[in-house]
């Protein structure tokens, strides 16, 4: 059975042909590349008493195939590598910055939506004021996850544009606009949390369209990391 391998994220497919999009990353078909496992080295031939010494071969004789497979494979070129920044760059995701900054929105967002409900249920002002501060550490930390997040994917995916990208790029854009939104307008108007009014629909519809987002992108994350 063969093996192919998938150029963006490094995803390993087993079978005849390889798939028509990677299942980790959302890569086409045409970013897989047939894996080629070493053969077993070759038993050396026992010493004779008088070796003869063969002659070296022809460079003129040696078939394109040959020359290719004794050429080393260059190394991959950073996509910062005329950056003045580069070594920054490339320990960011060498110690993981992304994914250790975006727990901090997606631990905070849970517990805001649930302060959220709870004052609105019991008219809790005390529970509006902790989840506005916790909106605002949200709003504040996003620009640094989306950051690190295209500094992630340059260095671990080349940049890659494929529907899982795509989704996670918007994801995050909504994540930071309605985080932004949602603290400004409880800065502005604190009531709309434990007061009945019109717009009291709209906001907690706001809310729960932004804890989607992050779940979703957190999701593909998922997918990025575990591979399944």
């Amino acid at each position: 059975m063969k093996k192919w391998k998938c150029l963006v994220c490094g995803y390993i497919h087993t079978g005849d042909e390889p798939p028509e999009k990677c299942p980790v990353c959302g890569a086409p078909k045409s970013q897989f590349i047939e894996v080629t496992e070493p053969s077993a080295p070759a038993p050396k031939p026992a010493p004779s008493a008088a070796p003869e010494t063969q002659p070296a071969p022809d460079s003129s004789k040696i078939s394109p195939s040959a020359a290719a497979a004794k050429t080393a494979e260059p190394e991959p070129v950073s996509p910062f590598q005329d950056s003045p920044h580069r070594q920054l760059f490339e320990m960011m995701t060498k110690y993981h910055g992304h994914p250790i900054s975006v727990h901090i929105p997606n631990g905070l967002l849970p517990v805001t939506i649930l302060f959220l409900i709870l004052s609105a249920l019991f008219s809790i002002k005390g529970m509006t004021t902790a989840a506005t501060y916790n909106l605002g550490a949200v709003a504040l930390s996003m620009p640094l996850v989306l950051f690190l997040g295209w500094v992630d994917w340059q260095n671990r995916f080349n940049g890659a544009i494929t529907d899982i990208f795509i989704v996670k790029i918007a994801c995050g854009i909504i994540v930071t606009v309605t985080a932004w939104f949602l603290f400004i307008w409880l800065l502005v108007n604190p009531e709309v949390v434990t007061t009945p009014q019109p717009s009291r629909v709209a906001f907690f519809m706001i809310n729960l369209i932004m804890l989607g987002a992050a779940s979703t992108a957190g999701w593909y994350g998922g997918k990025l990391v575990f591979r399944d």
